[in-house]
């Protein structure tokens, strides 16, 4: 006779299945918090540096250099997971990609940092893929760190200047900031841009607050990298989602970020609401972007975007100024390379290889079949949209984030030991293919 208990449907099989699944999640832990350590070491590497540096250790940019390189190096290992496994597409791509900087550093001077800031996203990716998942109290306790950091920068900026003082720390490795004279910011003992010289249009403190990135475009970024996570990826109380995407709000207003926040209302809007995306709009949502920028870019739209119409001038005047051989050879003005991550990439990959380049770092490449195209989409945007506005889009402090999102949204989600043992039990039949293992059964995206 049938089992009619708490077990009903149960079978020996599925029982054997659940245990399976119950020891290969506890055999990931390790993994996936060993992932999520390496991508907190990249991000916070500057914070460290600071702070070591605020106590007396001699700094350089060529110690920042070595430490990104050792920091960076300890995600390589990712490649050999299993769930990291590349497709003949993404090899396909790293190939285009790796030929667009060889063909760059040919045609110009070699420079071995646009190796490294190109390859440095897609490395993330890859740990992202290797990490599956990532716990949620992590996330939470990623968000909390860089909130307390904030606050003590809004509410006793002299212990964070004593603590980290920014403006020390980039004095002694960004040269175009030590060949600056001094201003308020520096004096103060801030970042060099804290205090905007056209005024804050909606910071709610006398500065611009950088909190654990020391300076305010990243932690602005931050904000709405964060965003992405809560609205598409995390899966938790509807009350703790949007506590976290109003705390995210409220990073890019203290950092007086209108980039940052005008990213994070669509973000939330288009995720939350579940619009729907489909998978061609990952390759044309890009170059929308840019034509909607240049649309704001020639018309100029009142005083309020003055500002914004300056910034983006750096790109599209740029652009007006180089003719399509050199941008082909990644043969750009490189006094505004600094200022402008399109131009910046245009010198790294060429005109060939950047299209490539966003889509990789995009996930197109590295994306399964039937993962939320949504999530990638709205990574396109985020990334599309600021790299003109400046290269700290390619920095490690928020690039390391962004990889990682974009490794972890690409892949099925891992189930966790309840919801397993939910379905084991009740419905072994009824398991999806992305809680088995190994994940390569599953079909990718071609």
């Amino acid at each position: 006779m049938a089992n009619r208990g708490g077990n009903a449907g149960a079978s020996p099989r599925a029982a054997l299945r659940f245990v399976n699944v119950a020891r290969h999640r506890k055999s990931e832990a390790p993994r996936r918090g060993l992932c999520f350590a390496v991508l907190c070491a990249a991000m916070f590497l500057n914070l460290a540096l600071a702070f070591l540096h605020a106590r007396g250790l001699p700094a350089s940019t060529r110690l920042v250099i070595v430490a990104q390189v050792i920091v960076t190096a300890l995600a390589l290992p990712a490649f050999t997971s299993p769930r990291a496994k590349l497709e003949r597409q993404t090899v396909m791509a790293l190939c285009l990609i790796a030929l667009s900087l060889v063909g760059t550093n040919i045609a110009n001077p070699f420079n071995p940092k646009t190796i490294y800031d190109t390859l440095l996203i897609p490395i993330y990716i890859i740990l992202g893929m290797a990490a599956g998942s990532v716990r949620t109290k992590w996330m939470h306790g990623l968000l909390l760190f860089v909130l307390a950091t904030t606050l003590m920068e809004a509410f006793f900026p002299a212990l964070y200047v004593r603590l980290f003082d920014p403006a020390a720390y980039f004095s002694a490795t960004r040269e175009w900031i030590a060949n600056q004279d001094p201003n308020a910011s520096t004096d103060a003992g801030f970042y060099a841009g804290a205090f905007r010289a056209g005024g804050s249009q909606f910071g709610f403190a006398d500065h611009r607050l950088s909190g654990a990135f020391m300076e305010p475009l990243s932690l602005g970024y931050f904000s709405a990298l964060m965003s992405i996570y809560y609205a598409g990826i995390y899966r938790g109380p509807t009350l703790v989602r949007a506590g976290a995407i109003i705390i995210c709000m409220g990073l890019a207003l203290a950092a007086d970020s209108r980039a940052g926040m005008i990213l994070i209302v669509l973000i939330s809007l288009f995720l939350l609401l579940r619009i729907r995306a489909y998978s061609f709009m990952l390759w044309l949502i890009g170059p929308m972007v840019i034509v909607a920028a240049y649309i704001v870019y020639t018309t100029h739209f009142g005083d309020f975007y003055r500002d914004t119409v300056s910034r983006l001038e750096i790109t599209f005047g740029a652009l007006d100024r180089t003719s399509v051989r050199e941008m082909l050879l990644g043969a750009v003005p490189l006094d505004r390379v600094g200022d402008s991550g399109v131009i910046y990439m245009l010198r790294c990959v060429g005109l060939l290889g950047m299209p490539v380049a966003i889509w990789f770092y995009s996930g197109i490449f590295t994306r399964w079949h039937r993962v939320n195209t949504g999530i990638l989409t709205m990574v396109t945007v985020y990334l599309t949209f600021t790299l003109m506005f400046g290269g700290a889009t390619l920095s490690i402090k928020t690039a390391s984030l962004m990889g990682y999102l974009v490794g972890l949204a690409g892949r099925p989600r891992d189930r966790d030991v309840t919801s397993a043992r939910r379905i084991m039990v009740t419905a072994p039949r009824a398991i999806s293919p992305s809680s088995q293992y190994p994940p390569s059964r599953l079909r990718p995206y071609r």
